[in-house]
């Protein structure tokens, strides 16, 4: 089973001192350049029934197309989810049952988070605070507390896709595979030892359990 992460777009309504892509975030020097066609496209291609698609960013529900390409998602059976701070999150949401959304607090307010959670389902999250690991620490950055008891997943192959199109075997690995935006790419059979207690990839296994368990 394979993990999509595909960072939509790189604008955001926020500026949080600790966001993990303000390097990219509103920058001018990195456009978006990808659209949900490009998405579509790649996905057509790579993209089994089942597999998991984790959208980020910036902030997704910015991403033009966002509803088109969760359509799409939605008729191929894929599991999706969605980190937001919940900038246009509305009504649409509720018909696409097949996506957990984690909606971040960030620097809302309690009375905004409110108003949000009316358009969530059962199965999503509020996520009120990230626990971030100090500097000197191994781990990644942020631990974001969205794990459930499930100790282990079952991922054999994670890609991440960025605004620009670029194309990386899992979201640590700085090395380009190519571009989606012209089908410039190669799948080759990496590997990572790490995989199997990636906190990243344990995070979107135990949030696409979530999900099932409700639709159950």
């Amino acid at each position: 089973m394979t993990c999509f992460l595909l960072s939509v777009t790189n604008s955001c309504n926020k500026a949080c001192a600790y966001c993990v892509v303000k390097q990219w975030r509103n920058n001018p020097e990195y456009p978006d350049k990808i659209a949900a066609i490009d998405v579509i496209k790649f996905l057509g291609k790579e993209m089994k029934a089942g597999d998991t698609v984790e959208l980020t960013g910036g902030e997704p529900t910015l991403f033009t197309g966002l509803l088109l390409l969760l359509e799409w998602l939605r008729e191929h059976n894929a599991r999706v989810i969605m980190r937001t701070n919940g900038c246009k999150l509305d009504s649409w949401r509720k018909e696409f049952p097949n996506m957990v959304i984690v909606l971040a607090k960030h620097d809302s307010s309690d009375e905004y988070i409110e108003q949000k959670r009316a358009f969530l389902l059962p199965h999503d999250i509020v996520q009120t605070e990230l626990d971030i690991v100090p500097p000197d620490s191994t781990e990644p950055k942020f631990r974001t507390n969205d794990t459930s008891p499930l100790g282990k997943h079952g991922y054999t192959k994670a890609f991440f896709v960025t605004a620009d199109g670029n194309l990386r075997f899992m979201p640590c690995v700085n090395v380009s595979m190519g571009n989606i935006i012209n089908s410039d790419y190669s799948l080759e059979p990496w590997s990572c030892l790490a995989m199997n207690s990636c906190p990243y990839m344990l995070g979107a296994w135990n949030l696409a359990a979530r999900m099932e368990k409700w639709s159950r």
